[in-house]
């Protein structure tokens, strides 16, 4: 039977899009018939799970990346807490910040759906193209299914991109301060490829202030750092290096 071998490609905990049930031989029809026979539900438009199963967001990003839409990645804090540095990340509500890129909308069926958390979209073009090492395989723990998430470089980036300036030398200078391991030749290429001025001037500004060894080891006159000055705290000092006016400790003025 069809239903036998799709079952036995379909991981637990995942949804499974019209498109990838299409990639299994398996069209629209055909799903609507399975779900009358109980075999799968339907969560949405062009939407299933299998009958009984518990899927929460890390289920739901896989439909997403299978349905074509790698574009729609776990990035960012998310990204970071994923591969193990949570316990540098602040407390707080449990928020999932995913990345796309502009003009993407998530469909309706991951938009709508109860995951049990909160979910943030950021539409961003931060990076001109880049190879695939600015992202790696995450299995989750216990599961049968990889997804694409940010690489740590690539995600600190994109942390300092969805941060407010306030948090940037609160809880997103802490966090660096436990980051000795980057690596500074996926760094390079991630500063060198950024489309963000501020993201640019704040990481090194960060990564200077914590002293890691990777920060010598990155050319910064191949980075474009813009031009002028610009202020991020008020009140703060004008840092001579990256130009940017931040909390006195932070700064270089000399």
């Amino acid at each position: 039977m069809k239903i036998n071998h799709l079952i036995a490609d379909w991981p637990s905990g995942v949804i499974a899009t019209q498109s990838w049930l299409h990639q299994h031989g398996v069209g629209s029809s055909l799903a609507r018939k399975y779900q009358q026979s109980g075999w799968i539900e339907r969560i949405g438009h062009g939407a299933w799970q299998r009958r009984g199963d518990s899927v929460d967001w890390l289920g739901g990003v896989f439909g997403l990346q299978q349905d074509g839409l790698l574009k729609v990645w776990p990035g960012g804090q998310t990204a970071l807490a994923l591969q193990g540095y949570s316990h540098y990340l602040p407390l707080g509500e449990d928020v999932v910040t995913l990345f796309a890129p502009p003009g993407l909308r998530l469909p309706g069926w991951f938009a709508e759906h109860k995951w049990g958390v909160s979910i943030r979209c950021i539409a961003a073009n931060l990076f001109s193209e880049l190879d695939s090492s600015a992202w790696q395989t995450f299995k989750p723990a216990h599961r049968e299914f990889e997804l694409q998430i940010s690489c740590p470089e690539r995600a600190v980036l994109e942390l300092i991109h969805a941060s407010e300036d306030e948090a940037l030398f609160s809880s997103v200078a802490e966090l660096l301060n436990g980051l000795a391991t980057l690596s500074p030749r996926r760094l390079q290429r991630l500063l060198e490829a950024c489309r963000s001025v501020r993201v640019k001037r704040v990481f090194l500004l960060l990564a200077r202030h914590s002293g890691h060894a990777w920060y010598s080891r990155l050319d910064l006159t191949r980075v474009d750092l813009g031009t002028g000055k610009r202020q991020l705290i008020a009140g703060g000092c004008l840092d001579k290096q990256f130009l940017i006016t931040v909390p006195e400790q932070f700064a270089d003025a000399s």
